[in-house]
């Protein structure tokens, strides 16, 4: 199915997804010190975008805590990106922390690129120097590769899904064409442009930032871009960075922040964990998982008490997991309109919704013009959830918005239609 990026100001719906910001940080805050979330990263390829979180599924017979896919730079994995998009939309929904990668092609190139030779090359001092110098060609074509990836964590803003965003990882990692640059005008500089164009430029505003380095060095402060701009830090660990050594430098670099395990290949031992609590979650990577842990370790990593997987999640406030906010009334504390499933669709979706008390209700639905082109509910309905369909079959693809009101509670959210 092609798709087309359709972008427009959604102004209504911001304070809905502010009020949502907090909660996997809040969350991730929360458990610091006590247990660990199981992460499992979905590296290539994006058209199968939860092939490894499948994977330990099929051998613990439970799905990870986080799921974390990335944008990638191959021509098929572009091709795919809204497939991973949708997939961390539907990790979302089931309750899931949802993280998203950035592996891209240097700014000296355009995208689609090679590993090696692509993202495996480097930069001159001068390259450098222009891309971290505003306005330059090399900074304007980092910002047009931003460009690129925005309308997709857009869309996954305007959905309610907070998105742990990790671009330029393993900053202190010299292999990559970003990193190994330390001190003010270095990689940090390059991450704080990062930041600020999505945050300032894009108004990414709900994105909750993870600073990454590897256990190659111990020179992190050189890399850090400043506390304002990364909410967790995430140390990878290829060597021997389950050492308590390492545990304690990482943790003098966190401060009161939540530190985690950013990726791996051999897993935490329960006991690991144990030792250093205050890892908020592990990601292990991709096919590597598989590769280097012995099946029996990977089950009994998963059963451990001190490791969260998704079934042990609480879910998040908006989205289909606040079905289950208030299991022992089974109604909703108030009134919610949930993001219609699947979102963009064809050529029909589900709307849920949730009432609190017995309440008139209308239910619409708007084109970009304003005008009305469905009317799914009108009259009293019980407290409880319920649930509708919108059938587009008879309408061109675009942006459609279905309006709620219950009461006093008016509510509105955006569909997509894509054919």
């Amino acid at each position: 199915m092609n798709r087309t990026l359709i972008l427009i100001p959604l102004v209504f719906i911001a304070s809905e997804v502010n009020a949502q910001k907090v909660q996997p940080l809040e969350y991730l805050k929360s458990i610091s010190g006590m247990k660990t979330i199981a992460g499992q990263h979905n590296r290539e390829p994006n058209a199968a975008p939860s092939k490894w979180t499948d994977t330990i599924y099929a051998r613990t017979g439970k799905y990870p805590g986080l799921w974390s896919g990335d944008f990638l730079f191959q021509s098929d994995n572009i091709a795919n990106r809204w497939v991973m998009i949708d997939e961390a939309k539907r990790q979302w929904q089931r309750g899931a922390v949802v993280q998203l990668m950035f592996h891209t092609c240097p700014p000296t190139d355009g995208e689609p690129c090679a590993w090696s030779g692509g993202v495996l090359s480097t930069l001159s001092e001068t390259q450098w120097s222009q891309l971290v110098t505003d306005s330059t060609t090399l900074n304007t074509n980092w910002k047009k590769r931003i460009d690129i990836i925005a309308p997709y964590l857009r869309y996954l803003q305007d959905s309610g899904v907070v998105v742990l965003f990790r671009p330029l990882h393993e900053m202190n990692q010299s292999a990559f064409w970003w990193g190994g640059r330390p001190g003010v005008d270095g990689t940090a500089k390059l991450y704080r442009i990062t930041h600020d164009y999505l945050t300032n430029t894009k108004g990414l505003k709900d994105l909750i930032w993870v600073w990454d380095m590897q256990d190659i060095d111990q020179t992190w402060a050189q890399y850090n871009p400043g506390s304002e701009y990364w909410d967790i830090l995430a140390f990878d660990v290829y060597g021997n960075g389950y050492n308590q050594s390492w545990y304690n430098y990482a943790l003098s670099i966190a401060g009161d922040k939540p530190l985690a395990i950013g990726e791996c290949s051999v897993l935490p031992t329960p006991a690991q964990l144990a030792a250093q609590p205050r890892y908020v979650f592990f990601m292990g990577w991709a096919e590597l998982v598989f590769a280097d842990n012995p099946p029996g370790d990977i089950v009994h990593l998963y059963n451990a008490p001190n490791v969260i997987t998704l079934d042990q999640m609480p879910g998040w406030a908006i989205g289909v997991n606040a079905i289950n906010q208030n299991r022992d009334s089974e109604l909703p504390a108030a009134c919610a309109l949930l993001q219609n499933y699947p979102n963009p669709f064809n050529p029909s979706a589900t709307i849920r919704y949730g009432l609190p008390n017995r309440s008139h209700v209308t239910l619409v639905v708007f084109n970009t013009l304003g005008q009305q082109v469905a009317a799914l509910q009108n009259g009293e309905q019980e407290a409880g959830y319920h649930e509708v369909k919108f059938d587009g079959s008879n309408l061109a693809s675009g942006v459609y918005f279905y309006r709620l009101q219950a009461g006093n509670f008016v509510q509105s959210k955006t569909s997509f239609l894509l054919k």
